[in-house]
């Protein structure tokens, strides 16, 4: 079983369950761990690791908003486990992309795959930039 943790500086890893739930549903299974709740990234790690000694078995992806962040550095050293990804750069996409993998997938060559697709969904767009596009024609988006 594949097991999902967001963390946070503030509350973007509590916000980012609650659209994750939006879309996914009640049933999603994704735990949220915020600065705002958890006060220090030591006590962050404390609860991914109390995590991780209930499920011993289940492979774990930790997503983190930063790198280099006081999160992303203390959650560092849960990758001395061979059932661990920490992933930095946490967006939607990215967070429904890697819960929707199926269990049993090689976890990183899936993650892998995943981090590629998130970039191509990373875009900026303005009207100088759409009018270099041979995508869109004239001034509309649509």
């Amino acid at each position: 079983m594949r097991k999902m943790i967001l963390a946070s500086h503030g509350s973007l890893a509590e916000g980012m369950k609650s659209a994750a739930v939006m879309i996914l549903g009640e049933s999603c299974k994704i735990k949220a761990m915020g600065l705002d709740a958890f006060e220090t990234p030591e006590n962050i790690l404390a609860a991914v690791r109390k995590e991780m000694d209930i499920d011993q078995e289940a492979e774990f992806l930790v997503l983190c908003d930063i790198k280099g962040g006081s999160v992303y550095n203390a959650l560092m050293e849960l990758c001395d486990r061979e059932n661990v990804c920490v992933i930095t750069g946490m967006n939607l996409s990215m967070v429904l992309e890697l819960y929707l993998l199926p269990n049993g997938s090689d976890m990183v060559r899936a993650v892998k795959n995943v981090l590629e697709v998130s970039k191509e969904g990373i875009q900026c767009f303005s009207k100088g930039m759409l009018k270099e596009t041979d995508d869109v024609k004239g001034d509309s988006l649509w």
